[in-house]
């Protein structure tokens, strides 16, 4: 039997939701608060297990550069044969980044939070942060600190033995706790993180999945010799979900169950960062039940791997659009304006439906658009979706129909006007959050400010059009965004972008009936 201490150990272990002892944190470094209970302080030892957990790991990879993965993150001694099959997967491989997303369980806070440190310690040595990325995210009021929140918490920790002795030397880290988040706030974190997951990121969200028990405080059905099969059932449901990339299908069924996956948001934040090329694949399971034949408690420990042979940053502008896509695109804005400003033809529906037809895969990807409307060359209206969920020309046929009729600057288009129309769509590259206003690139990127709720966005062109300078740019921007001109210099954020544009006069479809 077990002596106490030995027993509360293993108890510190074996779940998600526990204390560990506390650990003096350095000035900028974020000392170890696992070291000696969850995994080995010596490094030799901890080096062996750890190796020792990738080699005994190791399993047929699927098909496509590996982006993410979803790792358990209990004691080496529990969840750790789980974990080293899923980051046997990454062994050996080079990634200039890692972003893990991780659950808080010792603070409560809205929105992510990342430490206020340089690095990370393990005995295997310090893991630096990147800096630079960290700064940019930092802008965004979405990001605090919560110091309190990060002291004893094991979900980003004990992943990183695991990625010290899996990937080649040279990577930084950026490490995320996600807090509690509004419906609307899971796409704001995805749009904010995904920037960061490019060609070079691995993305690592830290997860246990169903901790079932007293103990827990989760009893859905009794215990008795069901109970493995029940759980099991309860977590297929939960992983059916993330398999599917379907974000909303699991919040909901996180509130249908009730089910302790501690780490359903960071999931979530990750399935709404996935573009459509992008697949899931499950690749380890099993319990604290299963290992240790004790059912009354049990925790489930799941491992999962997101592959995509383009970066989880990728928009349908990241890989260049050809001028017979923008062509395309500008034909879906020009049917739009004229059904907003002409009033549906006929055969519109199936007008449209041929058209789209006609598109390439990368228009059928999710990317941000604005249609222009300029008369003479002054603007005659303009609407854009800086991110979106929807297709590319899903965007570019709202936004249309969105800036001929509902640009509150402007009274809708009228028929007599279409002739003297220039239409331009700009579709956009993902945003990429910058730490200050001095790296916005004016005339080559288009800038988004957000400040006190309020925001604003500059397509690229705008400055050159106007002959700004970057603080003119600036200053134009906040006043857009209903902010004092010099509302720009503190306390606001800034992401960039850059657009591919296309930009023609308007000239009518062929339609059923006449156009006046």
């Amino acid at each position: 039997m077990p002596s106490k201490g030995r027993a509360r150990r293993i108890l510190l272990a074996l779940g998600a939701c526990t204390l560990v002892a506390l650990a003096a944190a350095g000035e900028r470094v974020r000392e170890s608060a696992l070291e000696g209970g969850w995994y080995p302080a010596d490094p030799a030892q901890l080096r062996g297990q750890v190796d020792g957990l990738l080699d005994a790991g190791k399993i047929a990879a699927p098909q496509g550069r590996v982006r993410a993965l979803i790792a358990p993150h209990a004691g080496h001694a529990f969840s750790g044969p789980t974990a080293g099959q899923v980051f046997s997967l990454v062994k050996g491989q080079t990634y200039k980044r890692v972003l893990v997303l991780a659950p808080s369980h010792y603070g409560r806070f809205e929105g992510l939070s990342i430490a206020d440190v340089d690095a990370y310690r393990t005995p295997l040595g310090d893991v630096p942060l990147d800096s630079e990325a960290v700064r940019a995210l930092r802008t965004s009021p979405q990001v605090g600190v919560h110091a309190d929140a990060h002291v004893r918490e094991h979900s980003i920790e004990i992943q990183l033995p695991l990625l010290q002795r899996a990937l080649a030397p040279g990577w930084r880290l950026i490490p995320v706790l996600v807090g509690h988040l509004k419906a609307e706030d899971y796409q704001a974190a995805a749009d904010l993180l995904r920037p960061l997951a490019d060609d070079g990121a691995l993305v690592v969200v830290s997860s246990d999945f169903t901790h079932y028990g007293q103990r827990f405080g989760y009893l859905p059905f009794p215990a008795d010799q069901r109970v493995p099969g029940r759980i099991l059932a309860l977590d297929d449901g939960a992983i059916r979900q993330i398999l599917a990339k379907d974000a909303d299908g699991l919040l909901a069924y996180q509130e249908e169950t009730g089910i302790t996956i501690c780490g359903f948001r960071p999931v979530d934040v990750l399935l709404r960062m996935l573009g459509p090329s992008a697949e899931v694949h499950r690749v380890a399971y099993t319990t604290s039940g299963a290992l240790t034949g004790d059912w009354s408690n049990s925790v489930s420990y799941v491992g999962l791997v997101v592959t995509d042979e383009r970066p989880l940053s990728a928009s349908a502008t990241d890989a260049a659009l050809t001028e017979a896509d923008l062509k395309a695109l500008h034909r879906l804005a020009t049917l739009a304006l004229e059904g907003a400003v002409l009033g549906p033809p006929a055969r519109q529906e199936e007008t449209v439906g041929e058209a789209v037809q006609a598109l390439s895969a990368r228009l059928r990807e999710p990317a941000g658009a604005f249609v222009t409307l300029k008369r003479q060359g002054a603007l005659r209206g303009c609407i854009g979706t800086i991110g979106s969920r929807e297709p590319l020309y899903r965007v570019v046929l709202d936004n249309g129909d969105n800036a001929a009729r509902h640009d509150p600057r402007f009274p809708p288009v009228q028929a007599s006007e279409l002739d003297d129309l220039d239409v331009e769509v700009s579709v956009l590259t993902s945003p990429r959050p910058i730490a200050s206003w001095e790296a916005f690139h004016v005339g080559e990127e288009g800038i988004i400010l957000t400040k006190g709720g309020r925001r604003a966005v500059f397509l690229p062109e705008v400055a050159a059009e106007q002959g700004w300078t970057r603080e003119e740019t600036l200053s134009h921007l906040a006043r857009k965004a209903g902010l004092p001109a010099d509302g720009w210099r503190e306390g606001a954020s800034f992401a960039v972008f850059t657009s591919a544009k296309y930009a023609a006069r308007y000239e009518p479809s062929s339609r059923d009936s006449g156009r006046h």
